[in-house]
């Protein structure tokens, strides 16, 4: 049985001591909600970020227990990298639009005033000279469409580019918000993990104590040298400049958490006890390589890479056509007001050839030409980062697996060894120094264990996010896009968890190791 990492009344700690980890029982002045709380100059300018929300509103009241779930939500509503990405796809459509007109008559009624004054010559009238001149006034009316018949393909190659432009715009918005999902996921993990560490140096410190206190104890009745006390005072202290660098890691990391989801304000996150168990220590029966070929076709970027390759071919092909004999073919119908009404219509046919520009058109194909390659080499190189990324998380999951199988062994170990060096202690069996390694050692074990797990569950979250499974909800505004159903099993037959997925929560780790399963 692993000994309990302190004993109940210890896992509440006072204010006092825990610093900010212990949540104010004075809520007076907190706000309801993070749009009531808080805000930059930018927001009080601009608002909030106009996000595309998903699965209704969002819950921002910090006051409540802040799930991971909930995290997340609210990182999804208002993060502003998030907001940028939907920008750029809203002008991105707007371009297309523009392109899209060129299929259209160009309607314009026109109102056109000519005053027109011209000098003459200079009488000699009775012996004076007077100078002589014209003026003249025109007024005209009407209204004119000018449709384009033809212009050698350079509409259709530009219409092209800015409709996969568009596509990728909208791959990187869905990519935007599977990176943010992955960020707050990570912090939240974080803060969870910072929380345990203080409450396992918390733990530390208390057995640093009652070590000082039985040494100072077997000093007074003269089976332990005064100096023995010596050696625990400094291992107390120790243990206290831990704990505060411990509660220094809690700040950062509830502030960071803060900043991922988007949110500005002082509040202290109300985060929940751990609710879910540890992970399954059983290897995963899924290669590297099956994870790399679910992120070649699901992955947001590698798609939005891919709609740039084709957006660039396209201008590749105007570029082309522009070095080339081009045809051009309008016609105007119109009907005029005044001075004289009636119809009007033109037709011109003009053929052009850049017999000599300096160069001009040549340089462009060129740099299209190697735009295009460039856009093709980025691809190349996403896809093996990609690749890298995959291995890497998986990787790390599996040795953070078999670093919690070690901690667990060693955490009873250390435990078991610790019990010991204080019974031998108390019958003057064992010196200071022995017992104050043993608390070292248990502490230190403890530690691993923690950040072990812990590790687990971000690589697993990183894994998730390299494959491109973590967002489930959200559909790309592409045609044939499908969103991503959480139906690829990951190992040991637990579902990919995205948005909407299987409850993200944090592992009980403590509370494990209190039961003595880690």
């Amino acid at each position: 049985m692993v000994r309990p990492l302190a004993h109940s009344a210890l896992w509440i700690l006072p204010s006092l001591l825990i610093g900010g980890v212990a949540h104010a029982e004075d809520t007076e002045q907190k706000t309801a909600t993070v749009q009531t709380s808080q805000k930059t100059p930018a927001q009080k300018m601009y608002g909030l970020p106009k996000n595309p929300i998903v699965g209704g509103a969002v819950d921002t009241d910090l006051s409540k227990p802040l799930s991971l779930e909930r995290a997340v939500k609210i990182g999804l509503a208002l993060q502003n990298s998030i907001a940028i990405a939907k920008t750029q796809a809203d002008g991105s459509r707007a371009r297309l639009n523009q392109s899209l007109s060129a299929y259209l008559p160009q309607v314009k009624p026109s109102i056109q005033y000519n005053s027109n004054l011209q000098p003459g010559g200079v009488i000699n009238f009775g012996g004076n000279l007077i100078k002589s001149g014209s003026s003249s006034e025109t007024f005209s009316s009407g209204i004119n469409a000018t449709y384009n018949i033809w212009d050698t393909g350079q509409r259709d190659a530009s219409i092209g580019s800015s409709r996969h432009s568009l596509y990728s715009a909208e791959y990187g918005v869905a990519n935007q918000r599977q990176t943010v999902i992955f960020s707050v996921t990570q912090a939240y993990y974080n803060l969870t993990r910072a929380r345990a560490l203080v409450k396992v140096q918390a733990d530390s410190v208390t057995r640093a104590k009652t070590n000082l206190d039985l040494i100072s104890e077997t000093a007074k009745q003269g089976t332990a040298a005064k100096s023995d006390t010596l050696q625990a005072e400094a291992d107390y202290a120790n243990a206290q400049v831990s704990l505060l660098s411990a509660q220094s890691d809690y700040n950062v990391a509830q502030a960071t958490l803060k900043n991922t989801m988007g949110i500005v304000t002082a509040e202290t996150l109300n985060i929940p006890e751990d609710t879910l168990g540890s992970p399954d220590m059983k290897g995963d029966s899924r290669s590297i390589e099956d994870y790399i070929k679910v992120a070649y076709s699901t992955r947001y970027d590698l798609k939005e890479q891919q709609e740039v390759v084709r957006s660039q071919d396209f201008q590749l092909k105007s570029a082309k056509i522009s070095s080339g004999l081009t045809v051009n073919a309008n016609v105007t119908e119109g009907y005029q007001l005044d001075p004289n009404s009636g119809q009007n219509r033109t037709f011109t046919v003009t053929f052009s050839y850049p017999l000599f520009d300096g160069g001009n058109t040549k340089a462009a194909v060129d740099q299209s030409k190697a735009n295009l390659e460039q856009a093709r080499r980025t691809l190349d190189q996403l896809e093996q980062g990609v690749r890298l990324n995959v291995e890497q998380a998986w990787l790390v999951r599996e040795l953070a697996r078999r670093r919690g199988v070690a901690a667990q062994t060693a955490v009873k170990a250390a435990d078991l060894n610790f019990q010991v060096a204080q019974e031998k202690q108390k019958q003057g069996l064992v010196n200071i120094l022995e017992l104050i390694t043993a608390q070292v050692q248990l502490t230190n074990a403890q530690s691993s264990y923690v950040q072990a797990l812990y590790d687990y569950y971000i690589a697993e979250a990183s894994l998730r996010r390299n494959v491109g499974i973590n967002d489930t909800e959200y559909t790309p505004k592409v045609p044939g896009a499908k969103p991503i159903r959480s139906l690829m099993l990951l190992p040991n037959g637990t579902q990919s968890a995205g948005v909407s997925g299987s409850t993200l929560q944090t592992p009980s780790i403590l509370s494990e190791i209190r039961r003595g399963n880690p």
